[in-house]
């Protein structure tokens, strides 16, 4: 057993450095970044918890914070329910499914900048695609990137289509390990393809929903890369999230301490929002 135990802890010895050093010791060196005032070019100066009360006080941080909500809100259920459906076709009968997985899954390989850059292109206003086909039906041409109506709503559906295809594959993998013994007893009993959804597939795949809805509430509240890219976070700030004013925070106006404040900001909140979506789902299946 100890030479099990001692052949395991090294054989996991390089993964933990990896681990420890750039990810568990940045965070720790951001919280202490976060109580002192650093321009990167002069000493570091302690201000106490003066950069979170700056953060709390900032209308920008505010707003960035808004936008980043908005923007949760409108793709963690949207791009959990597109996943889910192309999961469900590509476990289906169909003959089109393996086609269909792939198509599904290949924007999710794309990096940010080539999917903002493609969906900006799709979204220019004089040129783009969308807005030739609506000049096709004798609609007018929508600044979907320069209107601040449409602007989140555009950056939106390009996340959509990028990562919906990531849950697809949790999900599918989910439903491949119900057993095809159930579904086979609710046929015999009579139930109709809805009725094996509502009672038997969904019902069965709650441990896969909450893994998938958690990991989409962190990359959902990590938006950055699309934003930047399509929009560079205009109209107006309008698209402006709190990755975004982070980064320029520490790396444009090269305030680092205060960055660092903000993203502990981000980083308390979105295990917040983990640790309260786990306990429910565990009080619920109780």
């Amino acid at each position: 057993m100890r030479h099990n135990a001692r052949d395991a802890f090294l054989f996991s010895l390089p993964f933990l450095l990896v681990y420890i050093g750039f990810l568990v010791y940045p965070i720790f060196y951001g919280l202490q970044l976060s109580f002192f005032d650093w321009n990167i070019l002069s000493g570091k100066t302690f201000v106490g918890v003066s950069n979170y009360i700056d953060a709390l006080g900032d209308e920008k941080f505010r707003s960035a914070f808004a936008h980043t909500c908005e923007f949760a809100l409108i793709t963690t259920p949207t791009i959990i329910i597109v996943g889910f459906l192309m999961a469900l076709v590509v476990v289906s009968t169909s003959k089109l499914r393996r086609l269909s997985e792939a198509i599904f899954f290949i924007p999710f390989i794309l990096s940010t900048t080539v999917v903002g850059t493609l969906w900006a292109w799709i979204f220019q206003k004089n040129y783009g695609i969308l807005n030739k086909l609506l000049g096709v039906f004798g609609l007018h041409e929508i600044g979907w990137l320069t209107d601040p109506k449409f602007a989140m709503a555009s950056i939106a559906i390009a996340t959509i289509w990028w990562t919906a295809g990531f849950n697809m594959i949790l999900f599918s993998a989910g439903m491949k390990q119900i057993p095809e013994e159930i579904y086979e007893s609710a046929r015999l009993d009579g139930a109709n393809r809805l009725q094996v959804l509502g009672l038997i597939t969904i019902p069965l795949l709650r441990d896969t929903a909450l893994l998938v809805l958690i990991l989409q509430i962190i990359a959902s509240f990590k938006v950055f890369g699309q934003s930047y890219v399509m929009t560079g976070g205009g109209p107006y700030g309008r698209t402006r999230v709190l990755v975004q004013y982070v980064y320029e925070t520490g790396f444009s106006y090269f305030k680092m301490g205060y960055a660092s404040a903000m993203s502990i900001f981000l980083f308390v909140i979105i295990l917040l929002v983990s640790v309260v979506q786990f306990i429910a789902f565990r009080e619920e299946k109780k």
